[in-house]
């Protein structure tokens, strides 16, 4: 699909990976729509206060989008939060609490967003020569693959979004509808911005090539190669610089 034209949704649109989807987007011609709980748009981008975790408030969202601008062509399904905690230790099991909240956002939430917008998409009318109606791109995570110690809740979260994103493209495929994910490795975020130098050095040495955080970027430019490529569907791209996280961290381990 070429975005130009086009009316783009972007979940967490207001910073990290999901400003560098919009700026992308942007230059490639998209009216593009940011949903965030908080923060300003990238100049040029529209913004509707969302939590994806409160359906009601999703639902609200997509029907503002779709009342401002009619069809909506592309989703980058962006918006997530992080956390670490083992499932126990000697001093009791873990907090519920947080792992629901993690779970809320970055899987139920992800998925009442791709609910909501894919059911519009339905309606759109079909462009171009494969006729196509919309474009979803999940935003994922290495951790939906190896998960390290302690990151039982994202990493439970990000790979049912893998799972769920060949499911997707298969329910989906009949209306003209694809769905594929990006799963990025470390990345240079506000989400991880305060994590400790040391680290950060132990984790982008887990980088074959380059030893370097990953861009908002690069994630843009695969997001984009996604959206523009209609033979690729039920995919998941890693953006890792070839990393296999191991079973745990040295630093967090304290050795």
């Amino acid at each position: 699909m070429d975005p130009s034209g086009k009316v783009a949704i972007v979940t967490g649109g207001n910073s990290g990976l999901g400003e560098g989807g919009v700026h992308r987007l942007l230059r490639a011609g998209a009216t593009v729509v940011s949903l965030d709980r908080a923060g300003k748009p990238p100049l040029g981008a529209d913004f509707i206060e969302c939590d994806v975790s409160d359906q009601a408030c999703v639902k609200s969202a997509v029907e503002q989008v779709a009342e401002r601008y009619g069809e909506i062509h592309m989703l980058l399904n962006n918006a997530g939060i992080g956390g670490l905690g083992g499932v126990a230790t000697a001093e009791g099991p873990c907090d519920m609490d947080q792992f629901r909240r993690i779970i809320a956002v970055n899987l139920v939430g992800a998925t009442q967003v791709a609910a909501h917008v894919s059911h519009r998409m339905i309606g759109n009318k079909p462009s171009g020569t494969d006729r196509e109606r919309g474009v979803i791109v999940n935003t994922c995570s290495i951790a939906s693959f190896e998960g390290q110690e302690g990151m039982g809740a994202y990493a439970a979260a990000k790979a049912a979004l893998a799972a769920l994103t060949l499911v997707w493209a298969r329910d989906l495929s009949r209306h003209g509808i694809r769905v594929n994910a990006v799963a990025p490795g470390f990345m240079d975020t506000p989400m991880v911005a305060s994590l400790p130098p040391d680290f950060v050095a132990e984790l982008i040495d887990g980088n074959e090539f380059p030893k370097r955080a990953g861009t908002a970027e690069e994630y843009a430019a695969v997001a984009e190669f996604l959206i523009r490529t209609p033979l690729i569907n039920g995919e998941v791209v890693r953006l890792d610089a070839g990393a296999r996280p191991p079973a745990r961290s040295h630093w967090a381990s304290g050795q």
